[in-house]
């Protein structure tokens, strides 16, 4: 290309980015190419890579609810493989197995882990040959006989969330479930025995015909139940029970028996707590309310005539009013919790839905699907850019601050496993919003992972359980590069002439937004041979001033179908997309008490202080050391005058010698003799006289160590000053250090 073509090219480009106007440029759209980020050419077939996905849906004594494929592999083979190449034959095998299952799982095969675990040992075995099949049937059995966890296989596709998140709630439930009907089973029994006792000091109790029933038919010929009955009957009779208590108690029976919010052992159909829709849950729920008030009632009542305490002159007018509005949280919290799954988070009507059953503190957990980070573009000719939409729900159940809150996309829910548990137990109302990554081409997980990746769909778990400290409240863990605008990684490639190459390359919104065909029409893909020098990533780009990006172009890097590298040029829309993408992801680190802007200007205004502080003390010890080495001295002979006597290496002079700023040095005046700096290295730090440290010899250690002793000093009166060794490692981490204290 001539040097005027090129310009020419360069020029288009820079219209299209400022105004997206595509005349001269290609005009066949990025979609029909089979363009992907340049990030992902390692991941075009996820069944050949280990890593977290399949999952097992299973349950074990200690509560664990979900394992990945490539945990429990390993978990058995450290039980059942030798180290070292002992063990190597039943490794390989064991992983060619668990290669197979990945492969019937990628191909749509369902089941749990033993079903799928025969299905591949059976491809195993058809490819072995007859010597080694009895070899390889006694390993994988050995392997497969400390698994120790089984379960649902499940993959991380558009169900994952539901299936998963409604496994754990199960879990979570039966344990509650399990709590409550031993409760009511422990209370029916005791009411029970109350009025068999009662029955038993009875008169009527001491017929024959009842005597007969109480011991059966087996012994009828032996007993002469008459005689029994006229024996019994001349001793005294007991108090029967007052007839209040005996309804009271009949009456809690009655509703105990019928509850039918867990199965204590009734025949009765227990309620449905799962839902797809918040209205349907929340009038389930209203309907329920007065049966959950008869049940606590019932509880409370056979409490106290378990323990004999109901007074009926105190405690009768109270029942009397018992209803749906006396339950507090805590009669709440006996009961299940309800799940709502809802599709289509990013539907407003389910949005508003969601958000205004949330903000009623009732015990409900929703699982919200996102599919569409960007919302409706259909209309992108008359938008002014584009927005990431998807996390507008969790931001704003996050701000009523009652609610737990846990944003992630489906990619990472296996390393989220403890949050998901931790919301379900939660006493709170619950969100957790899912971006499922199943749209469009590209594989679930991976887009998953890219929305993660291109702070897109950050996850963060916000719990105002925890704390009233928003450090405490609020985690941003589960993103790479926390501090970072963007996550980076290493891209290796070749170029023109076949060099392999490596560099570091920034993963933002723009390069997520590839994946997304909708918005094809706001990419130009550039070839290598039309690449130029006004050609910018899209992070630098984005990192300069309106001035200092006149006549630059800003480029994602992508791969085609055949793994050709190409530049994308993309139009200033996205650019003002990804530039708010940033700031969102701003304010979450600062949520984060990451780059917390609050905390660097705290910080700001200490060392400026400190800066005040600091010029007032060494002007005060200059004046004070000047003072004391300047005495009024008697007059002398000069002719008879000794030689003037040198300081000893172990002490320093009295007076304050001239030094350079570069030079460490320590304000003497103001030690506390705590021998922090001379047990640190006593040949660079040692005291004077009057116990007081000084600079020794500034060569007989480290800037490191000056650095160290500086950061540990109680009053903080050493200046590491300038490093004497330009050589020494570590020095510009060491140089920030250090401008704490010069």
């Amino acid at each position: 290309m001539t040097p005027a073509a090129s310009n020419l090219r360069a020029s288009k480009l820079a219209t299209f980015h400022l105004v997206g106007d595509r005349s001269g440029l290609p005009s066949q759209p990025v979609e029909s190419m089979q363009y992907r980020p340049a990030l992902f050419a390692d991941y075009r077939d996820l069944s050949r890579l280990r890593y977290d996905y399949p999952l097992i849906l299973g349950s074990t004594k200690d509560g664990e609810w979900v394992r990945s494929l490539a945990d429990s592999i390993d978990f058995a083979l450290q039980r059942s493989a030798a180290e070292g190449t002992e063990g190597e034959e039943i490794r390989r095998q064991v992983l060619n197995l668990e290669q197979e299952i990945r492969n019937l799982v990628a191909g749509s095969e369902t089941g749990s882990l033993a079903s799928l675990w025969e299905q591949a040992r059976a491809v195993l075995l058809k490819e072995a040959s007859d010597p080694s099949a009895g070899n390889l049937l006694e390993n994988l059995a050995k392997v497969q006989s400390q698994l120790g966890f089984d379960g649902e296989v499940i993959d991380c596709d558009v169900h994952l969330s539901f299936r998963m998140i409604k496994h754990a709630w199960k879990q979570s439930q039966q344990q509650k479930s399990i709590a409550l009907q031993k409760r009511i089973n422990r209370l029916l029994n005791k009411l029970t025995d109350i009025l068999k006792v009662d029955s038993m000091h009875s008169g009527q109790a001491r017929d024959v015909a009842h005597l007969e029933n109480s011991l059966g038919t087996g012994d009828s010929n032996v007993f002469d139940f008459q005689a029994m009955s006229q024996i019994l009957k001349s001793a005294p009779v007991g108090n029967p029970l007052p007839e209040s208590r005996q309804l009271r108690i009949n009456a809690a029976i009655k509703v105990l028996e019928a509850q039918q919010f867990v199965n204590s052992g009734s025949t009765n159909e227990i309620f449905e707590f799962s839902y797809t829709d918040c209205s349907t849950a929340l009038t389930a729920f209203q309907q329920r309310l007065p049966a959950m008030a008869a049940v606590v009632k019932a509880i409370s009542i056979a409490e106290l005539e378990i323990e004999n305490r109901y007074v009926e002159s105190k405690h009768d007018a109270f029942y009397a009013n018992f209803d749906e509005d006396h339950l507090g949280p805590e009669d709440l919290a006996l009961f299940p919790v309800y799940l709502i799954t809802i599709e289509d988070a990013d539907d407003p009507i389910n949005k508003q839905a969601v958000l205004e059953l949330l903000g009623k503190g009732l015990p409900f957990k929703i699982v919200a699907h996102t599919n569409n980070i960007f919302g409706d573009i259909s209309t992108a000719t008359g938008q002014l850019s584009f927005g990431t939409q998807g996390q507008q729900l969790a931001s704003m159940a996050m701000g009523l601050n009652t609610v737990f809150v846990m944003q992630s996309a489906a990619s990472a829910l296996y390393h989220l496993r403890d949050a998901i548990t931790q919301g379900l137990g939660s006493d709170c109302p619950a969100l957790f919003s899912v971006f499922t990554g199943a749209v469009g081409e590209q594989a679930p997980y991976l887009l998953a992972a890219a929305a993660i990746e291109s702070r897109a769909f950050p996850v963060f778990v916000f719990d105002p359980a925890t704390s009233e400290d928003m450090a405490l409240r609020f985690c941003l863990d589960g993103n790479p590069h926390c501090a970072d605008d963007w996550s980076r990684s290493a891209f290796r490639y070749e170029d023109a002439e076949h060099n392999k190459q490596l560099q570091e390359t920034a993963f933002t919104l723009v390069d997520f937004m590839v994946c997304d065909k909708r918005l094809a029409n706001h990419f130009v893909s550039v070839s290598a041979e039309q690449w130029n020098q006004d050609m910018l990533p899209a992070d630098t780009f984005m990192q300069m001033d309106a001035k200092s990006r006149l006549g630059k172009i800003p480029f994602v890097l992508l791969i085609d179908e055949n793994n050709v590298l190409h530049r994308a040029v993309c139009d200033v829309k996205l650019i003002d997309a990804a530039h708010r993408c940033q700031q969102s992801w701003h304010s979450l680190q600062e949520l984060g008490g990451i780059n917390n802007s609050h905390a660097r200007q705290a910080l700001a205004q200490a060392k400026a202080e400190w800066e005040v502080e600091k010029q007032q003390l060494i002007e005060q010890a200059s004046v004070q050391n000047t003072t004391a080495t300047v005495p009024h001295a008697p007059e002398i002979n000069a002719d008879i005058a000794a030689p003037a006597a040198q300081p000893s290496a172990d002490e320093p002079t009295a007076a304050v010698a001239e030094v350079s700023s570069d030079d460490p040095w320590i304000e003497t005046i103001r030690c506390t003799t705590c021998n922090e700096c001379t047990e640190l290295n006593d040949r660079m730090f040692a005291y004077d006289a009057d116990k007081r440290a000084y600079i020794k010899d500034p060569d007989a250690g480290t800037y490191l160590e000056l650095v160290e002793a500086a950061e540990t000093c109680q009053v903080a009166i050493i200046h590491p000053g300038k490093p004497r060794n330009p050589d020494e490692p570590g020095l510009e981490d060491l140089l920030e250090r250090a401008e704490l204290f010069d």
